[in-house]
């Protein structure tokens, strides 16, 4: 049989960090004067590298080393936030072993860099559960854009056609659907109705199996 994957966007899908993350935005570009909108933080940046979302705000390039500087102060704000709530998605753990059971290669692919992807699949014991993670700063093009799915479905030794994503966000949705991948909306940052190319809409994963999920590969 053909392997098959299922591919797993981090922050919240994984686990419901996004208010955390949000908020330490929020006091991060306070500090510079500058008010974000929850609404168009979501639309526009939700799933973007730190980077893009310091040019669009500041709305100037960001040269490396001062991206770097912004980036440290803004995570350490968010684990700070996150830490004492830190904990996996709602059935996760089970539909994890249960895929795993069923022989499907499993992958995490994340606009977040190295130290955040430690600080929540090394924090809840969870890096193990995925045969390949990639992370922000093994691309060079973040979502929107498909590179992340496609050089993690590579790892996996899938066919991107073989593959099903779980994302939260609408950046994330389209670069599954740029990879030729069809998507699990996790509706954790947003309503159900603004994903327009997800073919399943859930709240967690309580109420999946592998069966159904595969379904949307026929």
């Amino acid at each position: 049989m053909k392997p098959r994957g299922l591919l797993f966007d981090m922050d919240g899908v994984v686990c419901r960090n996004m208010p955390a993350h949000e908020e330490a935005w929020r006091r991060f570009f306070c500090r510079h004067g500058i008010k974000i909108e929850l609404q168009d933080f979501r639309a526009n940046t939700m799933g973007m590298p730190t980077r893009e979302v310091l040019r669009y705000y500041f709305k100037r390039e960001v040269p490396p080393r001062e991206a770097h500087e912004h980036a440290v102060a803004k995570e350490t704000l968010y684990r700070k936030l996150y830490l004492p709530k830190r904990r996996a998605a709602a059935g996760l753990r089970d539909f994890l072993d249960a895929s795993r059971d069923e022989g499907l290669r499993l992958g995490l692919g994340t606009g977040s860099k190295d130290d955040n992807v430690a600080f929540i699949l090394d924090g809840l014991g969870l890096r193990g559960s995925f045969d390949a993670v990639v992370d922000g700063g093994m691309v060079t093009k973040g979502k929107p854009d498909p590179e992340t799915f496609l050089l993690l479905a590579e790892r996996l030794r899938v066919r991107p056609r073989d593959c099903v994503v779980f994302e939260d966000s609408l950046l994330g949705e389209e670069a599954a659907r740029r990879a030729g991948m069809p998507v699990v909306a996790v509706t954790t940052s947003h309503a159900a109705d603004e994903f327009r190319h997800a073919r399943l809409r859930v709240r967690d994963f309580r109420s999946l199996t592998p069966v159904k999920v595969l379904s949307l590969l026929r």
